[in-house]
């Protein structure tokens, strides 16, 4: 190898890319299951052998003899607000919490691809974790994902938000549903006589699709569906938000409020100051984010429902670490944090 040059890390995914054929081929080949055709499994066997890939039950039984747990936490694409506030949950859990027997290993995504992911899952798994920690879509290939390994000895907890029908070991997050409920109570005093626009990010994410069923299954009863209430789907794009709340303040004289069950409140604050609306419109938003804390000490947002990011990944963290060490399930599969509701007076 020459000076300078990077260690090339063989994962299951770089010995399917190279042989043309799907991951789940190569889990077949590697754990000797059928369905793979002989000139297909003569290939991937050959390219496994040459690179010397190890499947992560021949890596755990390798590692055996080392005392520490390696746990593998991998950071979603958010803002850097949300990533110090997880990283400092890792920290605590490490330093505070006499973790002493265990490793975090961390990978951080710079998108919110299914590549990213699996890519930093194969990171992971070749550094020799024995358990994931992760925030992701809840889709089939994500949740066949956390399904396949589990199945190869590695269990998951998820964060914030929920991949329902994997085979994950536990979810710690806020609950979702009852933080929409409590915004759409926050607002309904000031929309009794207009309507509502709700922008919410990647419905992917269970975190946003539940935030927006529990607000307008609130506003519904509150108003005996009376409140006509739209929702759009930012993908988290301060774009998409600023010209989908700019287009509705201008052109929907009845507007009187905007749930923000996303992390794009800049883009939703940066239009109401260009549109300058004669009408009060009312916004609630979620997590105390330095940006939203300044548009509420100014009087431009009247309600932050908060959640405590670092306590969830310590506490993610532990769970895994004593199933880890005790091989036993937690008692339960879901654990709520604290919702608060902050306002300018709070601050």
């Amino acid at each position: 190898m020459c000076k300078g040059e990077r260690i090339m890390k063989v994962t299951a995914q770089w010995i399917a890319d190279q042989c043309g054929v799907s991951r789940g081929t190569v889990d077949r080949v590697v754990n000797g299951r059928p369905n793979v055709a002989p000139e297909v499994r003569e290939r991937v066997q050959k390219m496994i052998n040459e690179y010397g890939y190890k499947t992560p039950s021949q890596r755990q039984t390798a590692r055996a003899g080392r005392a520490a747990y390696r746990i593998g936490v991998i950071l979603p694409s958010w803002e850097a607000f949300f990533i110090r506030r997880m990283r400092e949950g890792i920290r605590v859990a490490v330093h505070n919490r006499g973790l002493n027997d265990v490793t975090v290993l961390v990978e951080e995504l710079k998108n919110r691809s299914h590549r990213s992911y699996f890519e930093a899952i194969g990171r992971l798994e070749e550094r020799g974790i024995d358990g994931l920690i992760l925030t992701a879509p809840d889709t089939l290939a994500m949740s066949e994902e956390i399904d396949r390994l589990v199945q190869a000895g590695i269990p998951v907890v998820t964060c914030d938000s929920d991949v329902y029908q994997s085979r994950r070991l536990y979810h710690i997050g806020q609950d979702m549903v009852k933080s929409g409920r409590v915004a759409a109570g926050l607002l309904a005093p000031y929309v009794a006589d207009g309507e509502v626009l709700v922008v919410t990010g990647n419905r992917e994410f269970t975190a946003h699709g539940l935030r927006v069923r529990g607000f307008l299954d609130r506003l519904h009863e509150i108003f005996d569906g009376s409140v006509n209430a739209q929702v759009i789907e930012s993908v988290e794009q301060y774009d998409l938000t600023y010209d989908s709340v700019l287009q509705q303040v201008r052109h929907n004289p009845r507007l009187r409020g905007i749930y923000m069950a996303n992390e794009s409140v800049r883009g939703c604050m940066d239009a109401l100051d260009r549109a300058k609306p004669s009408r009060s419109i009312h916004v609630v938003c979620h997590d105390l984010t330095p940006y939203a804390r300044q548009y509420l000490e100014n009087g431009k947002l009247d309600f932050i429902i908060d959640q405590d990011f670092s306590a969830q990944t310590t506490r993610a963290i532990e769970v895994l670490a004593h199933a880890l060490r005790t091989g036993e399930p937690p008692q339960r599969s879901i654990e709520y944090i604290h919702t608060s509701i902050i306002t300018r007076e709070l601050l």
